[in-house]
């Protein structure tokens, strides 16, 4: 818009500078005017500061007017300066030209002066409204663009309030079901869910207050969050409740002890210590599992059944977690049956380790086993880790559960030392509860002292969990066993919450990689780029390392290709029995 202050700017273009002089004297007091006596001069003079109005000779030698017009509007700088051309000819054709090209208007020579003053007057009022206007309209446009963002962001704020539950950041109730309903559809073979109940959370909630509460039911969304990685979808159901749709591949062959250890993960993660603004913390979580399509068929009948097992397994008091029978009271009554079973088992030998073999990745040959033990009850039942494990915690029986399976490994050891030599080490799974027993090492040694195996042919698995709890402690025992020959392994690596501040400490020997950060290794970078930032820092600090649950060729040629040590998995071999795996591996 014209300024009181500043008269508007008039260029006139003619190659006759007599016309130049002519218009300058009748624009003159009222306008600011420039000249240019051709055309290329006239858009050097525009491009560096551009006029408000242009009178424009349309006859001249070296560029025309309607050249010069052209151009100008063809450039959205100068394309709105009205032009006024000024020209003898007269004719319509002219005019028609002139005006198809973006002219405003025409002053015909000679001039008079009160028509050019009008024409200039009239024009360069209209290009005042014209860029008020437009400045009205470029406000107006920002404006709704702003309105349009805030709607955006509103229906976006809408769409997570309706997904989303505020307070944790996970899935809600309806957007978990709508997500198992998808996989349901998709890989309806491969669905499970679980659900899981914080015990007695009202109590820590009357305690410590309703904001403390709602801190850690946070503190616990992260934590399930963090040890589901890409293997589990979370969801807060409401409360203290919170569900997991876990998928499986139709390729694995355990599927049920695949949904185990997936179980296990979650639990271990909940149930660590929380510090609160001082208070310490800790949990006791109840699941339960309903498997598709015996369990249910429908996302809510799933969560139902699994719900239901979850109180069972509330109500039992034996155990961490239950999977889902449609006669769960019976179930649970068979459940309080366990402990003296358990004692029984442990007794008689019904608890034994099966074998996984461990190869070397370089020189592919058999290095070792892990142990695993397994309970086949008298009615063939399979009890797995997951339950009589916790349930040897809570009844106290964990020692003779760990003295029995470790004796058993390390006659198993000698016996086969006898035949193929002592290049094969055994390793045995001991428990948190056992490891941070007072007297664990002295049992240790007193066993191999009875059954007269070589301490270097064992290696003891720890979990994060064994050492959480007073990581020097832990570190000392380490460096005891150590000392007599024993190794030592760091089981299920990366899954916990402090695996890089712990490993630094811990005078280990082994790292065992866990088989989550197998799923996309070979295939996905982002898996790649986590798996082998493991292999860097187990080989960084001279650690023998081992990749769990490998199940695929591109598993194991990654493996190679980052400087793992040993492998084991269901591409070599499941977990069975020792007499299997003496027909099947050593012998072989």
């Amino acid at each position: 818009m014209t300024s009181s202050v500043d008269p508007p700017t008039v260029l006139v273009v003619d190659d006759t500078p007599s016309n130049i002089d002519m218009l300058r004297s009748v624009l003159a007091g009222s306008y600011r005017v420039k000249a240019a006596t051709s055309g290329r001069r006239a858009l050097e003079i525009i491009d560096e500061a551009p006029p408000d109005l242009i009178l424009l000779d349309v006859v001249m030698p070296d560029m025309d007017g309607y050249a010069v017009c052209r151009r100008l509007k063809s450039d959205m700088k100068t394309a709105r300066i009205p032009i006024i051309f000024v020209t003898a000819r007269n004719e319509a054709r002219d005019e028609e030209l002139g005006f198809s090209i973006g002219g405003a208007d025409y002053v015909t020579k000679p001039f008079e002066p009160t028509v050019v003053r009008a024409r200039v007057a009239t024009h360069l009022a209209l290009y005042d409204q014209t860029r008020l206007l437009q400045q009205l309209v470029d406000e107006r446009t920002s404006q709704l663009r702003h309105e349009m963002d805030q709607r955006e962001d509103a229906i976006a704020r809408i769409r997570y309030l309706h997904e989303y539950d505020n307070l944790t950041g996970l899935a809600n109730r309806s957007l978990l079901l709508q997500r198992i309903s998808m996989a349901l559809e998709t890989h309806p073979e491969q669905v499970a869910v679980a659900v899981f109940d914080v015990d007695r959370f009202s109590a820590i909630n009357d305690a410590l207050g309703t904001r403390l509460g709602d801190v850690l039911l946070q503190q616990i969304a992260g934590a399930l969050r963090g040890a589901a990685g890409g293997t589990a979808f979370i969801g807060r159901l409401g409360g203290d409740s919170f569900g997991v749709l876990l998928t499986m591949d139709s390729r694995v062959v355990d599927r049920l002890h695949l949904i185990n250890e997936q179980i296990d993960r979650l639990l271990d993660a909940i149930v660590r210590p929380y510090n609160l603004e001082g208070e310490r913390i800790q949990l006791q979580v109840s699941g339960g599992v309903a498997i598709h399509p015996k369990d249910g068929d429908t996302a809510e009948l799933l969560i139902k059944s699994a719900d239901a097992a979850m109180h069972a397994a509330k109500e039992s008091t034996l155990t961490a977690y239950m999977f889902y029978d449609a006669e769960m009271n019976s179930a649970s009554r068979e459940l309080l049956t366990l402990e003296s079973e358990l004692r029984d088992a442990i007794r008689d030998g019904s608890i034994v380790p099966w074998y996984q073999p461990k190869f070397d990745l370089k020189s592919r040959t058999l290095v070792g086993a892990e142990g695993l033990a397994r309970w086949i009850r008298h009615d063939g039942r399979d009890v797995g880790p997951s339950v009589f494990v916790p349930l040897s915690e809570k009844t106290g029986l964990y020692k003779a559960l760990n003295q029995r399976l470790v004796h058993d490994i390390c006659v198993q050891a000698r016996e086969w030392a006898n035949v193929y030599g002592d290049r094969l080490k055994l390793a045995v799974n001991v428990s948190a509860a056992e490891f941070q027993y007072p007297g664990f090492v002295a049992d240790m040694l007193s066993i191999v002292r009875d059954t007269g195996v070589d301490p270097r042919m064992i290696e003891i698995e720890i979990t994060e969990h064994a050492v959480i709890a007073d990581p020097v402690a832990a570190a000392d025992k380490i460096r005891l066993l150590g000392g007599h020959g024993f190794t030592t392994a760091l089981d299920d690596f990366g899954v916990g919450y402090s695996s890089l501040s712990y490993i630094r400490q811990l005078p280990i020997h082994t790292l065992k990689i866990d088989h989550s950060f197998m799923g996309g290794v070979g295939e996905d970078e982002r898996a790649d780029a986590v798996a082998a930032t493991i292999l860097t820092l187990s080989n960084r600090l001279g650690l023998t390392s081992v990749g769990e649950g490998v199940e695929h060729e591109h598993q194991m040629k990654f493996l190679a290709a980052n400087g793992c040590t040993l492998v084991q998995g269901f591409l070599f071999a499941g977990a069975m029995p020792s007499a299997d795996f003496e027909q099947r591996v050593l012998r072989r």
